[in-house]
């Protein structure tokens, strides 16, 4: 396990352009800065046909990113190119124990390993692993007419469902008995409200915590407004407004994503466009920095384990991070087994002893519980709830109650552009799908059948 020091006050602007100097010596470049050079290197040393520096570029990328499917997938086409057998199957058993799924079928270049047993095997798991799994109920529809739902929240009160939208800036609510969606919120009565990207509710104090702000997939999308975003909070019963807390911007562009509140009423969200994550304290005005590290790239989901003090931060490239909210500044890497991939995570919820996590970012999509140690850093057992199911395309954020986890299973990032708009065609239903992560056929992830492809691999 890993650990991280805290970054206080402002972050240093992530580079993206490499002096002649650094290239020379990439080691002394950011994480950032040197992911971007050996992704330059790789694409450039692949066009050229070098094999060799093709592959040493992908292992460095591996080396930043070691949770990214398409460089896996590409060193085991590179070490099969260079005849490297071992280190080829060495990478496909790596991908097949952590529940990937991939059609080596369509790789020409692997025709070496079909000649071994290992291939076959290997590669029949990996294509089961595509296979729908699991067992989740649709709950409600959001129409296409609601456009680019994103933020969720359940009442645990009154069993209320909420959800936020990008495109229009609003918050809906769900009448089960009605079966049908009505505007709690929107810029009309709240004129602060832009795109929502995140809810959250506090019970104790009855209100609802919107994370919103200005980016291009909002309607009245303002160029000069961009990087505006502030944490809005509105009473739970009616929807009325009752305080904006904006982000103070320092000449730099932030957004609110991902949200969760503390039983005190402290609000902690993650930043989408820098590696940050803010604190909003009860008598507070404006969000503090609360975390920020260069070696982080994409903050998404946030889960706090109050009885432990750990906020629990999943970045969708390096996985998950815990940081110490007791007041110790101090933040570590949730530290996990080889058998378990952490790549592309939205959503993360906890509930004791587990943590939850929504992942799009790898194949096939899936929502996967994590069983935590006593001292809550570090995974014990991994567990798949439900994966590919036909309901699945880019499964984002949810909201979990007890053992009920309520989730997006689609959205419609898919079919919109840049500015938030469809090429004409009706944007489809996003269906909310509910799973119990505490169902008796949860099988956690076993030993056996390792130590099986192993000696498997070892007999090759």
């Amino acid at each position: 396990m890993s650990e991280w020091k805290k970054v206080g006050g402002l972050l240093v602007a992530l580079c993206w352009s490499v002096s002649i100097s650094a290239q020379l010596m990439p080691e002394r470049l950011s994480p950032q800065e040197q992911y971007a050079y050996y992704f330059n290197q790789a694409a450039e040393a692949y066009n050229a046909g070098n094999d060799a520096d093709w592959v040493a570029a992908t292992e460095k990328l591996h080396t930043l990113r070691p949770f990214d499917q398409d460089f896996m997938t590409h060193l085991v086409q590179g070490y099969a190119r260079l005849g490297q057998t071992s280190n080829a199957f060495n990478m496909m058993l790596k991908m097949q124990q952590q529940g990937l799924a991939e059609d080596w079928s369509k790789f020409d270049e692997l025709a070496a390993l079909r000649e071994h047993s290992l291939y076959d095997h290997l590669s029949n798991l990996m294509a089961k692993a595509g296979e729908p799994f699991g067992k989740a109920d649709e709950f409600a529809v959001v129409p296409g007419s609601i456009p680019m739902p994103e933020a969720m929240a359940v009442d645990p009160e009154t069993d209320r469902l909420f959800i936020g939208t990008i495109r229009d800036g609003e918050v809906h609510v769900w009448s089960s008995d009605e079966k049908t969606w009505s505007v709690f919120a929107d810029d009309q009565r709240v004129p602060d409200l832009k795109a929502i990207f995140s809810l959250a509710i506090d019970s104790e104090n009855n209100v609802l915590w919107v994370a919103s702000g200005m980016t291009s997939h909002y309607r009245d999308f303002d160029r000069e407004a961009f990087g505006e975003t502030a944490l809005i909070k509105l009473d739970l019963d009616t929807g009325e407004h009752l305080a904006t807390y904006p982000v103070e911007s320092a000449n730099r562009d932030h957004l609110l994503g991902a949200l969760t509140v503390a039983s005190d009423g402290t609000v902690y969200a993650t930043d989408s466009l820098l590696p940050i994550v803010f604190r909003l304290e009860p008598d507070a005005k404006t969000p503090e920095i609360f975390f920020g590290s260069p070696q982080l790239s994409s903050l998404r989901g946030l889960a706090l384990d109050e009885e432990k003090q750990k906020l629990y931060v999943a970045d969708y490239q390096r996985g998950i991070v815990i940081l110490d909210t007791s007041g110790q500044d101090r933040a570590w890497s949730l530290a996990i087994p080889d058998t378990l991939n952490l790549g592309g995570i939205d959503g993360i919820y906890f509930s004791k002893p587990y943590l939850v996590a929504i992942q799009n970012g790898i194949s096939p999509d899936r929502v996967v519980r994590l069983e935590l140690g006593d001292d809550g850093l570090g995974v014990l057992g991994v567990a798949p709830v439900v994966a590919a199911l036909p309901e699945f395309e880019g499964p984002t954020y949810g909201a979990l109650h007890d053992d009920t986890l309520h989730f997006f299973a689609n959205s419609h990032w898919p079919y919109v552009d840049a500015r938030g708009e469809s090429d004409g065609e009706p944007l489809p239903d996003v269906h909310i799908m509910t799973t119990n992560i505490d169902n008796p056929e949860v099988q956690v992830v076993g030993e056996e059948i390792l130590r099986q492809l192993q000696e498997q691999q070892r007999g090759n």
